[in-house]
């Protein structure tokens, strides 16, 4: 008996468990306030009634309920934004609202009637919206008055008194919940269960809410379910409790193998701590993730503080990793270079454009490859700033005289600076990486893998506000033909290869983000098929063209026949043979 009750001990005494505790004493202790402050109200309106008129005090009473449920959501959401019984910021605000809901719902409701209280109606509302605004603004949880307000709360649930109310919030709770489950269930189930003789009699639900016929006085009206309720709500049970049992192992596994899904190169303490606190905007902490996290809004204000955090950390990869997110985060981030790159000294590539000199920054991270695995950075008056680029097999594309890295103009301004980064697997194509900098507002605007190249050459070209380049992901992996290749169109066919179709791809900088546009025009006019597809509609018909995704079918089988006509056919894949039906071969003349 010791040994358990020591064992039980050790676990409540354990860290993991007080910080799940912690916050869920503090909402216990919240709600079993509001509860309280609820039933004042009800002293209140006896008195309000007797002093004024009834008009008078509803008024009040609607008014006292109202700020009273926001109070009491602005308190919920501050302890799920403060809290840290869960990594995920996303979690505690879904647990946090429920909590919420649940408690407006029990205290709000009349016992005997399961409806609400009359003049509670908006208060609940105000409530559940008052929450779901702070979800979109935290910024306004965090105002002195309502910090020091929830400073008191906590010192108040911190006694005995918190765990007693946290036991006794979490009884009543459950003990509802389940209570109007089991009843629903075993009302919905009544008629087959009288079909069966598992009860002598059915159930009868009486309603008193509509007015009776004399006087205004309520009339009764009994209801009962019907079998097609019972067969449906049966099926519900069975199929969910089916469902469950095939689908958690499968659901289990995945959320296991979704934790790892981007790989953080800082692997720090420091940065798993921040990589926790991050859950709900990120999967890991990483220089590709930050490339993508939000310049303004709940992620941007909550993810600050802990890069703020993570600067100070002792390996020098996190350093470098927080200031990237500072300068993406937080417009008055500055930092020189000396400061971030202590003891890597990194490579300097000048670059000047329109009378504005820049230098870009290009070094690996610590226990990696120089010649593979680099970052790329910015130096301008204001600071240093991350390009987007890295870390990875990269190598900028060379400039001209002016920029040591190809710089193409784009719109308000701004320049595009190309990278390329080597194939990531054997046979893979080689990746066009694309970096927005503005000059005049010296920051970095953003950064997007523009698209690929089996050969590695983009043909990179300035073209009015942005630039042009070929992408060719995929390539022939299909052996030519000569001599005897079939019939085509009822002719011998000479030979026959497998080309795939090099489109043509443009890049601008607009509202703040890359944007990338296929460009069917330059893909015709370059693709060497104008005698076949005598028109681009009839070129984009036949290669099905998207204007968001360009175009979908990418090889094409050329034929040239023993009549003297050389023929295109459209193919799904190198491998498939080549059409032989008339309708999909196009013949130059």
């Amino acid at each position: 008996m010791e040994s358990n009750l020591t064992q039980v001990l050790a676990v409540w005494n354990s860290p993991e468990l007080q910080t799940l505790v912690k916050p869920l004493r503090i909402l216990s202790s919240i709600s079993a306030m509001f509860w309280m402050l609820e039933r004042l109200a009800k002293l209140l309106m006896a008195v309000l009634k007797k002093l004024l008129f009834e008009e008078v005090s509803a008024l009040l009473s609607v008014v006292y309920a109202i700020a009273l449920s926001v109070v009491y959501a602005a308190m919920m959401f501050y302890t799920a934004l403060q809290g840290t019984w869960h990594p995920s910021l996303l979690w505690r605000e879904a647990c946090g609202f429920g909590f919420m809901y649940v408690m407006l719902g029990v205290t709000f409701t009349d016992l005997s009637t399961k409806r609400l209280k009359p003049y509670t109606a908006p208060a609940f509302f105000f409530g559940v919206c008052a929450f779901l605004f702070f979800v979109r603004a935290p910024g306004l949880a965090r105002h002195p008055g309502l910090v020091e307000f929830h400073r008191v709360l906590e010192l108040f649930a911190a006694g005995g008194w918190g765990n007693v109310m946290t036991g006794l919030t979490v009884l009543v709770m459950t003990g509802s919940l389940v209570a109007m489950t089991a009843s629903g269930i075993a009302f919905g189930l009544s008629p087959l269960l009288y079909r069966l003789r598992l009860i002598k009699q059915l159930p009868v639900h009486f309603d008193f809410s509509r007015p009776g016929e004399e006087g205004g006085a309520g009339r009764s009206h009994a209801a009962a379910p019907s079998l097609a309720r019972s067969w449906f709500i049966l099926t519900l049970l069975v199929g969910g409790a089916g469902m469950l049992f095939y689908w958690w192992p499968k659901v289990r596994a995945a959320g296991e193998a979704a934790a790892p899904a981007l790989q953080s190169k800082a692997q720090s303490p420091e940065a798993a701590a921040a990589a926790a606190k991050l859950r709900r905007v990120l999967p890991a902490v990483s220089f590709s993730a930050v490339s993508a996290l939000p310049k303004h809004g709940t992620m941007a204000d909550f993810a600050a503080p802990v890069f703020r955090g993570l600067l100070a950390a002792p390996r020098e990869a996190d350093r470098w990793l927080a200031a990237a997110a500072l300068d993406r985060l937080d417009p008055n981030f500055r930092i020189s270079r000396e400061e971030l790159f202590r003891s890597t000294a990194p490579s300097v590539l000048p670059c000047a454009w329109k009378g504005r000199s820049f230098d870009l920054l290009m070094l690996p991270l610590p226990d990696d490859d120089p010649d593979k695995t680099r970052t790329f950075w910015l130096a301008d008056g204001r600071g240093l700033h991350f390009t987007g680029v890295g870390p990875g097999e990269m190598r900028e594309v060379a400039g001209s005289s002016g920029c040591a890295v190809a710089a193409f103009p784009s719109r308000d301004g701004s320049l595009l600076l190309a990278f390329t980064e080597a194939p990531q697997e054997p046979g893979a194509a080689v990746q066009l990486w694309l970096s927005a900098y503005d000059p005049k507002r010296r920051e970095v605007i953003a950064s997007a893998r523009a698209g690929a190249s089996a050969s590695g050459d983009f043909a990179l070209a300035a073209a009015g506000e942005g630039l042009v380049f070929i992408d060719a992901p995929v390539s022939s992996a299909a052996a030519a033909c000569s001599g005897n290749c079939g019939m085509v169109l009822g002719a011998q066919a000479l030979s026959m290869t497998t080309e795939p179709l090099a489109e043509y791809r443009g890049a601008l900088v607009d509202g703040g983000a890359i944007k990338i546009m296929p460009l069917s025009d330059l893909t015709f006019e370059h693709s060497g098929l104008e005698g076949n597809y005598r028109s681009l509609g009839i070129f984009e018909a036949n290669f099905r063209f998207d204007p968001a995704a360009g175009f979908l079918n990418r090889w094409y089988r050329l034929a040239r026949l023993a009549d003297g006509r050389n023929c295109v056919s459209v193919a799904l894949d190198p491998a498939l043979p080549g059409v032989q039906e008339s309708v999909a071969w196009a013949c130059a003349r």
